[in-house]
């Protein structure tokens, strides 16, 4: 049995980094995708009331929240960065990911056209260009070179580059030739999706509409 279950909606949204790393570190776990009727059902379980959750399977500990989440694996399957600042580095980087993804979370469940539209135009006049060159020059200094965000090894921070730009894709925010401008990050999505480990998932992974 596998020591991790990993709990969320139908859907990559706030679940598919952590996704992202158990696929990096080669671990099973268990993928439990819910729809709103069973997630009703077991809706008091979380310690929060809220998705995503993890569950050691073992203990039947849980942790709620996206990026704690995230971090905890990270550190356990040793994808978090070789020393104390290396780490801090590694989680400056998915913060900032963090921080864009959180807009393009707001682009995607905007049901007014008008206002979506506003936001997607916000989105490309300033969050976008803001934040690809603050961090395609920090991955010029803390990668150095190497074709990873920080260090010489891939860690939950390339994850992280990739996973909010596959998502600015899914929800029709932004495209892959957005990127090309910004050589370090580019190099990052192109070398993500050229590792076979990762190549396999992203093509059988099943759609997702968020």
């Amino acid at each position: 049995m596998a020591k991790y279950r990993l709990v969320y909606f139908r859907g990559r949204a706030r679940a598919e980094l952590t996704r992202l790393i158990f696929h990096a570190a080669g671990e099973e776990f268990e993928d439990v995708q819910l729809d709103d009727q069973s997630w009703q059902q077991i809706k008091t379980t979380s310690p929060t009331g809220s998705l995503p959750m993890l569950i050691n399977n073992e203990t039947n500990e849980q942790l709620v929240q996206s990026m704690s989440i995230a971090r905890y694996i990270a550190r356990e399957l040793g994808l978090a960065g070789s020393d104390a600042y290396e780490m801090a580095l590694v989680d400056s980087v998915a913060d900032t990911m963090n921080d864009l993804l959180g807009d393009i979370v707001e682009v995607t469940f905007e049901d007014d056209a008008r206002r979506k539209k506003e936001r997607i135009r916000r989105f490309h006049e300033r969050a976008l260009p803001e934040t690809m060159e603050f961090l395609d020059r920090f991955v010029g200094r803390y990668g150095k070179g190497s074709g990873y965000a920080v260090g010489q090894n891939l860690t939950y921070a390339d994850l992280c580059i990739y996973n909010t730009a596959d998502q600015m894709v899914l929800a029709g925010v932004g495209g892959w030739k957005d990127l090309e401008r910004y050589p370090n990050i580019h190099t990052i999505v192109r070398r993500i999706e050229e590792t076979p480990r990762f190549a396999g998932y992203l093509k059988s992974r099943p759609p997702a509409a968020f």
